[in-house]
């Protein structure tokens, strides 16, 4: 997020007063150290700066996204495509994945280990909205094993046409701004007006059952700052006392607060520690340092576990 609040000051540019002393009020949080999240909150912004706000995280988020496909494409190994592959090594049927990002970082990484995956979207190059109880993959005879991905921000490849329709579009440039409109839902006031309509409606309900129902939390950089994710993991965590892990290079104060003091008796919080990793349980609640290093990286976690 951090990255993307200093592309957005550093490119995006207003016209007229209204746009100027709005943006400068975003800015001015920003410098006064809130995050993007808490900088736009509260905040009503005109539209026009909205539509420019989207299409800037747009290109931010799209051009690593472009270094992934790149890396996809050339067998590159993802550390979320190792653990995914290797739950399937089970009876699982289904892996549930939440995401609030708008990157391609999961379908990513289900193609590099030939796992089939499901957005919501119909496969193909015009994709339509089909929501990921529609659509039935089988392998054979039997249904295919499939990693369901509910993105309740939206996606890189997801748009809204001016005849009102939702489709898919597997593209790296924004494509023209007076057929398609971003489908992604930014920080700021209007953060939950968009999510009233599919495919967020219906992708939110699927990403709430799937919280409820979660045998197992593995949250990886995420900073508990969602009023959409967060409740429903403390409520799960409350019923049910589930197992929860926690991977950041560095916990937010709200992830701390959820592992301290939310998260039951079952939980591991993992942050970067100088050249080792700082542990959070139960039994060490403030932390304790431990040497193995990257171990709160998804990849050094990897390697311990699996």
């Amino acid at each position: 997020m951090s990255d993307l609040s200093t592309y957005l000051r550093e490119n995006l540019e207003t016209e007229g007063d209204v746009e100027g002393d709005a943006w400068l009020l975003v800015k001015t949080a920003l410098a006064n150290g809130d995050h993007l999240e808490a900088a736009l909150e509260g905040k009503t912004l005109p539209e026009s700066l909205l539509t420019k706000i989207v299409s800037l995280t747009w290109r931010c988020v799209n051009d690593k996204d472009k270094q992934l496909l790149e890396a996809a494409a050339h067998n590159g190994d993802f550390a979320l495509g190792r653990l995914l592959a290797n739950m399937f090594s089970s009876t699982h049927s289904e892996i549930h994945v939440v995401t609030t990002n708008y990157d391609r970082v999961a379908e990513f990484a289900c193609n590099s280990k030939n796992v089939l995956f499901q957005t919501g979207f119909a496969p193909g190059y015009i994709q339509t909205w089909e929501s990921t109880g529609r659509v039935k993959l089988v392998h054979g005879t039997k249904s295919a094993r499939v990693v369901k991905i509910w993105k309740i921000h939206g996606s890189l490849d997801w748009f809204r046409t001016t005849d009102d329709r939702s489709i898919g579009l597997p593209v790296f440039e924004l494509p023209s701004k007076d057929q398609y409109t971003p489908l992604i839902v930014t920080p700021g006031l209007n953060k939950y007006e968009k999510t009233y309509e599919d495919p967020f409606r219906t992708t939110i309900n699927g990403a709430d059952a799937a919280l409820k129902a979660a045998s197992a939390f593995l949250c990886v950089g995420f900073g508990f700052r969602d009023q959409h994710i967060h409740p429903k993991l403390i409520e799960r965590c409350r019923e049910r006392n589930v197992p929860t892990v926690v991977l950041a290079r560095t916990l937010t104060e709200e992830a701390k607060d959820f592992l301290k003091n939310k998260a039951g008796a079952n939980y591991l919080g993992i942050e970067l520690s100088g050249t080792g990793s700082r542990v959070y349980s139960p039994t060490y609640p403030e932390g304790t340092d431990v040497t193995t290093p990257d171990l709160w990286s998804l990849d050094g976690f990897n390697k311990f576990v699996l």
